[in-house]
């Protein structure tokens, strides 16, 4: 299932597209909701390079402990030697266990106002800021990380919130693609997105030019070279992306996405 891979290569594997909160910017919402199978996820174990070790991300358009098996996956991965961490919302953190099971983590925060949280889908902040700060406390500052998606609303307060607790925050930009976008309704990224579809500047991208060197194995078991992809329907495999964008053609999994600009 997997190939040979550079040694930096982050594999991510999407145990669950299933979610506790409602993120209006988010395609998973309007994904089929289900885990990945567990024999899937065996296969996935299992092709596994044995003499390399690897980041493994246990991540994508779902809340990732909300798969039953989710501790059990991630020990096993780490039993074969892997590096394990995820990206959670915060709303089920167990702060002494993903010290001892996971080498660093991810939580999602997009601000620190709870009114905001409640109106863009993401519930009970106080509950995901208490989690948080116990897991901080827990593994230290140094293997958490917060990742904010900016849609327009103003994240000084939260960065400076996290310059505090000295936890390395990761702006990423709203993604412009049209699986995406369909979601946004009014937001300010629409104007971004109808930008963007009118011209790309570059053909290259850091997921398969060796910046970013990543696997993606979605719900259904199918390898992609990004998290972006979520129509794999429309995804043919990472050479015909490769041999597209050398001929400065966007294929058709591409179009629109941010990390052509």
């Amino acid at each position: 299932m997997l190939g040979v891979m550079q040694a930096q290569t982050t594999v991510q594997i999407e145990l669950t597209t299933i979610c506790n909160f409602d993120c209006h910017y988010c395609a998973g919402r309007s994904m089929a909701q289900r885990h990945m199978d567990d024999a899937l996820l065996q296969q996935v174990l299992d092709s596994m390079p044995t003499q390399q070790s690897l980041w493994v991300s246990l991540q994508g358009e779902g809340e990732p402990t909300l798969h039953p098996r989710f501790w059990e996956w991630a020990q096993a991965f780490r039993d074969k030697g892997h590096h394990v961490t995820t990206i959670t919302n915060g709303t089920r953190i167990n702060a002494q266990r993903c010290h001892e099971v996971l080498s660093n983590i991810g939580v999602s925060i997009d601000t620190l106002d709870a009114d905001e949280a409640e109106r863009i889908g993401r519930y009970n902040l106080p509950k995901v800021l208490s989690h948080f700060e116990e897991l901080v406390q827990t593994m230290g500052p140094q293997r958490v990380r917060v990742h904010t998606v900016s849609y327009g609303q103003d994240v000084r307060p939260l960065l400076n919130y996290l310059q505090g607790l000295g936890v390395r925050a990761i702006v990423q930009p709203i993604q412009t693609k049209p699986d995406y976008a369909r979601r946004y309704g009014d937001l300010p990224a629409v104007h971004v997105y109808r930008q963007r579809q009118r011209s790309v500047e570059t053909y290259t991208c850091r997921f398969l030019d060796g910046r970013t060197p990543m696997r993606f194995v979605n719900i259904d078991g199918i390898e992609m070279p990004c998290c972006f992809i979520k129509d794999a329907g429309a995804f043919e495999s990472t050479q015909h992306v490769r041999e597209a964008l050398a001929r400065k053609v966007v294929p058709t999994p591409c179009l629109g996405c941010r990390e052509l600009s």
